[in-house]
């Protein structure tokens, strides 16, 4: 019987809930036994005349199987019944602690009618195999019956449980509260002790809704109203109430009331109107157009009548047919065919691109995607999807389109090479002038370092300067223009103007380079430069043609005072003569012939062709020597010249021979501007100025009659001049390219008191520089 024991405790363990009546049966049969044997213990020892002692060991064996058969017997019969539901109050009911006792009933009785009445005899073999098929018999009946029981009570209890969370309500024919759940409690603040007894409506100010059709009253026995009623903190509450009469007979009839808050319903209508009113402005401030299409009736369903968003009117796009008139038909065709490849593969959606054409000619262009919808053979029953106008994109696409295919035209022709470099100083770009100029192919030079098309000079420093400007953002090149040479394919330096722009988009950054072959321009230079020494040179030997006549002239002067001095010397050695007045003689011829010969040297040196060779030179000297040659021949003039000479404009860094050439001009002028003017009242002033540390102002001034004013704005310009048709009219304009070869400026004006002034500045160096 332990070992039956064991094994059912074991199984009950095993099995859980589902061997909890197995084990309660065993449990009861072994308790019957002990019963049994423990009563037949005693009485055989009053058989003997003796006394049973509690340390012998079958009464100790019987005890502990009793012990242990009893604790398995309420443990099994607890949990086989535990479907049982008690009430908050009861841990475990009277009717399940009889049950044990019940179902060792048989073996109880039988072993108290052996010891109690005078029955000497041990029972029967009969007898014990029915008092254990009467435990069995009414174990199993007792397990059976109030497990059945329980389930019913626990499947009542939970329902009640279930209904009393509810708001729900019970009122009489005069409308007062019979029964007031939980729910009710939690919905309106009333509990059921103040509610019960209480009349509803009244207690509740009940009201029909205002959308409220059905009729409410509060005598109403049966129907569905929408009411509204106050709380217990003054809060209005909609309701939907449901009433339905019960009549029980023999008892009062009760309406029963089922309330429904329709506040959560409400709020969740405002919040869909307020998201359908959201969802209707971002398709109208993006033009969106939201649809449904039923496959089958082919019928066009547009949320919230967002037709006019698409620039048509409601209802023009009511079913297939009616869009499908509007396509264009390539459009169209495109779209069925992936429709059908879509379906084929049974996707969840397809996008679309069309045209609209509308009556007045005008065409929208419409872009967006659907969610597909399939039955159960795999056919399309519906699709939802949205519509967005993208006409204005598509235009500016074109435009940009258009724009980009301008700019590359521009690129592919313009004379200037053009390259684009990354931050790594990779070419990007590399356009159809640049592969003219460099001798390279865009394919051959993208991707690689843009240092392979620098001199040497530039080649090895080149990623420096890029990581440089990186790193600190100060511009050296960007934006200035740079006179470099560049490296051809075959070798050869070109020399270059490069202009670099930078570029920021997003996070990536470019530089642009524009590239100017410099070779022939260098070159019109240089030739330029040519041409325009010649023109200085035959501005030189113009100026000494019409200084001829004059130096002639002069040069007789000295020659026939020479002649004269060799014959008086010689008449004086014939007659023996004087050793002194013969010296003196001598002397005479002598200065004679170094006057003719330093004039005969300044015009050479002043038609000697040459470049400009600029040097420090006195000032004061290159004056007086320019003075000297142009004032040769016209000694017997009455003229008077001033020189006005700053004391701080003592050196210029200049080419002397030059602007004696200017002043030589601009005194020429002078001098034939005062042939109008009275023999004693011609005057020519040469002056100087220190304008700044930089630069000396000359000046040549006379008080003739003036530049007219038409003359005096066409002043530097070629073949102008107011001599007549003996001049050339260029010795200005060889005057101001003089002066601008020394970065100098040269102006003319008109002088208050009659006369003009003409000015120009050369390079200054500080008095005392060099000299040392």
């Amino acid at each position: 019987m332990i070992f039956l024991l064991a094994v059912s405790a074991l199984m009950r363990i095993r099995s859980g809930r589902e061997g909890a009546p197995v084990a309660a049966m065993v449990a009861a049969l072994v308790i019957s036994f002990a019963l049994l044997l423990l009563a037949g213990q005693l009485l055989a020892a009053e058989v003997r005349g003796a006394s049973v002692q509690p340390w012998h060991i079958p009464v100790i064996t019987n005890v502990a199987e009793l012990v242990l058969g009893v604790g398995l017997l309420l443990q099994a019969t607890q949990h086989a019944l535990q479907g049982y539901r008690p009430k908050r109050d009861e841990n475990w009911p009277i009717a399940l602690r009889a049950v044990p006792a019940l179902m060792v009933a048989p073996a109880l009785v039988l072993a108290i009618e052996l010891l109690v009445f005078d029955q000497r005899g041990f029972p029967a073999t009969a007898e014990i195999w029915g008092m254990l098929a009467n435990t069995l018999i009414v174990g199993s009946v007792l397990l059976w019956s109030i497990a059945r029981l329980s389930r019913q009570r626990s499947t009542l209890q939970l329902y009640a449980q279930s209904l009393d969370a509810e708001p729900i309500a019970f009122i009489d024919a005069d409308g007062r509260i019979v029964h007031w759940s939980r729910g009710c409690a939690a919905l309106y603040g009333y509990g059921a002790e103040e509610a019960i007894g209480q009349v509803k409506h009244l207690l509740l100010s009940s009201r029909a809704a205002a959308d409220d059709s059905a009729g409410w009253s509060p005598t109403a026995h049966e129907g569905s109203f929408q009411i509204v009623e106050t709380a217990k903190d003054g809060r209005e509450i909609h309701v939907l109430e449901r009433r339905q009469r019960i009549d029980d007979d023999g008892d009062t009839p009760v309406t029963v009331l089922a309330m429904t808050d329709l506040e959560p319903l409400m709020r969740a209508q405002v919040a869909r109107a307020e998201s359908d009113e959201r969802l209707l402005l971002a398709a109208q401030a993006h033009r969106i157009g939201i649809f449904e299409w039923d496959v089958e009736s082919g019928k066009l369903s547009w949320f919230a009548d967002t037709e006019p968003l698409l620039g048509l009117p409601v209802g023009t796009l009511a079913d297939y047919e009616s869009w499908a008139a509007l396509i264009f038909p390539e459009d169209l065709a495109l779209i069925l065919k992936r429709m059908e490849a879509t379906v084929l593969r049974r996707a969840d959606q397809f996008s679309f691109f069309y045209r609209l054409s509308l009556e007045d000619g005008e065409i929208r262009a419409i872009e967006g995607s659907a969610r597909c919808f399939y039955d159960a053979t795999g056919a399309l029953v519906r699709t939802l999807g949205v519509n967005i106008d993208v006409t204005d994109r598509v235009e500016q696409t074109a435009q940009l389109a258009a724009r980009e295919a301008q700019l590359l035209s521009i690129l592919q022709t313009v004379p200037s090479a053009m390259l684009v470099i990354d931050v790594r100083g990779h070419v990007m770009s590399f356009s159809p002038a640049a592969e003219r100029l460099f001798g390279y192919a865009a394919s051959d030079i993208i991707g690689k370092n843009v240092s392979m098309l620098m001199a040497d000079e530039h080649r090895l420093r080149h990623d420096g300067y890029l990581e440089r400007y990186l790193r600190t953002g100060e511009r050296r090149i960007i934006g200035i223009p740079r006179i470099l040479t560049a490296r051809h394919a075959d070798g050869r330096e070109i020399p270059i103007e490069l202009h670099v722009g930078e570029a920021v988009y997003g996070d990536t950054r470019a530089f642009t380079g524009f590239i100017t072959d410099l070779t022939e321009r260098l070159q019109g230079e240089e030739r330029l430069q040519q041409l325009s020494n010649e023109l200085t040179q035959i501005g030189r030997i113009n100026a000494m043609g019409e200084l001829a006549a004059a130096l002639a002239h002069e040069l007789n002067q000295p020659l026939a005072a020479i002649t004269n001095h060799v014959a008086t010397a010689e008449v004086i050695l014939n007659d023996g003569g004087d050793r002194e007045r013969i010296s003196r003689q001598l002397q005479s011829t002598r200065e004679q012939s170094l006057r003719a010969g330093e004039i005969i040297r300044r015009l050479r040196a002043f038609v000697s062709r040459r470049e400009v060779d600029s040097r420090m030179e006195s000032v004061e000297t290159t004056i007086r020597e320019a003075s000297a040659l142009v004032l040769v021949g016209h000694q017997r003039l009455d003229l008077t010249v001033d020189y006005e000479l700053a004391h701080d404009a003592v050196r210029m860094f200049a080419d002397k021979i030059q602007i004696q050439q200017v002043l030589l001009n601009l005194m020429r002028n002078a001098l034939e501007a005062l042939a109008g003017v009275p023999a004693e009242g011609r005057r020519i002033a040469i002056g100087t100025r220190r304008i700044d540390d930089d630069w000396i102002e000359f000046s040549v001034s006379d008080n003739g009659p003036g530049l007219a004013e038409p003359l005096l704005e066409q002043m530097f310009l070629p073949f102008n001049s107011s001599k007549g048709e003996g001049s050339m009219g260029i010795g200005l304009l060889i005057c101001r390219r003089i002066i601008e070869a020394h970065g100098g400026t040269m102006t003319a004006q008109n002088n208050e008191g009659g006369g003009a002034t003409f000015r120009f500045t050369v390079p200054a160096i500080e008095p005392g520089l060099g000299e040392e």
